[in-house]
């Protein structure tokens, strides 16, 4: 549950000609947190129009600073949780198009709203939308992955082709308490909440997140080796919260969440080959021990 919205910058940060961010925080679960998060904001080159990737509150310095560089025209929802302000952004600008994570298909405060779901398979219209709307997705620009095995998730990437950037949202983060130009957690517990769930790793997940890529873990699985090999060599990563990575980020997310779940991978893989030994080890002193058995019965 969202409480309340801080923005914590007064403009955009351009990482690339067509490719901003905009910080702010948000407060969860009653104010026991907030949470440092992070809107993304790409310009087509061909049309100038814009496409915001987890839309904050349409406050007048936001909407003032993308009236400088653009029209709004896709609205995205790139998972279940950054949903917050999607309504209220296509409400102040109803003639764009709002897209969204299949995770969310369900949900009955947004599906009359939402023009189309990302779908692997390319864009899926929303029948039960109440526009009526002709969707072209820039595909030449901006390509993405629907990585929907994780269902806490049910996450979309987005790679901006221009800048060799890769837009995550909950796949990673990048929190430190080091530095001058860093993304610092706000407040004491979820400081210790991070310190806890070593959530200082570069470009990676915390440990809480075993238990969501466990479910289906071979489906995620496929998901990563999709993901790293249709986005090898990225250079930027930006995510959701914490610090923008502005070169290098294939090797660090290598490093961090992809290296996480593989420590993962393999741990459960080994522990179901040792339980499979022993299952068949088992089985065997069964069956012998049987035949003994009868053989001594039969004797007798």
């Amino acid at each position: 549950m969202v409480d309340s919205f801080r923005s914590t910058a007064t403009n955009l940060v351009c990482h690339h000609e067509n490719l901003w961010t905009y910080d702010g925080s948000l407060t969860m679960i009653y104010g026991i947190f907030r949470i440092p998060s992070r809107m993304t904001i790409i310009r087509l080159e061909e049309t100038n129009k814009l496409v915001i990737i987890s839309p904050f509150p349409p406050t007048s310095t936001i909407k003032n600073l993308l009236a400088e560089i653009g029209e709004v025209k896709y609205i995205v929802v790139p998972n279940k949780h950054h949903t917050f302000w999607a309504l209220a952004f296509l409400k102040e600008y109803p003639n764009s198009y709002l897209i969204a994570t299949e995770g969310i298909k369900y949900d009955d405060r947004f599906n009359k709203y939402i023009d189309a779901y990302f779908t692997n398979n390319g864009l899926s219209n929303n029948t039960n939308c109440l526009m009526d709307k002709s969707i072209e997705w820039p595909y030449n620009e901006i390509s993405y992955y629907c990585f929907y095995s994780v269902e806490m998730l049910y996450e979309v990437i987005f790679y901006h082709k221009p800048s060799s950037t890769l837009i995550l949202t909950d796949l990673a983060f990048n929190y430190s308490e080091l530095g001058e130009q860093v993304i610092r957690a706000e407040g004491y517990l979820l400081r210790f909440y991070l310190w806890l769930t070593d959530g200082y790793h570069q470009a990676c997940v915390t440990k809480p997140y075993k238990y969501f890529f466990r479910k289906k873990i071979d489906l995620v699985k496929n998901d990563f080796d999709q993901l790293m090999s249709r986005y090898e060599n990225f250079n930027r990563l930006i995510m959701a919260h914490g610090t923008v990575i502005p070169y290098d980020g294939y090797h660090l997310f290598k490093l961090g969440t992809y290296q996480f779940f593989m420590d993962l991978y393999n741990k459960e893989k080994q522990t179901k080959h040792k339980s499979s030994i022993i299952k068949k080890f088992g089985f065997v002193i069964i069956v012998g021990v049987s035949i003994f058995i009868i053989s001594k019965v039969v004797r007798s």
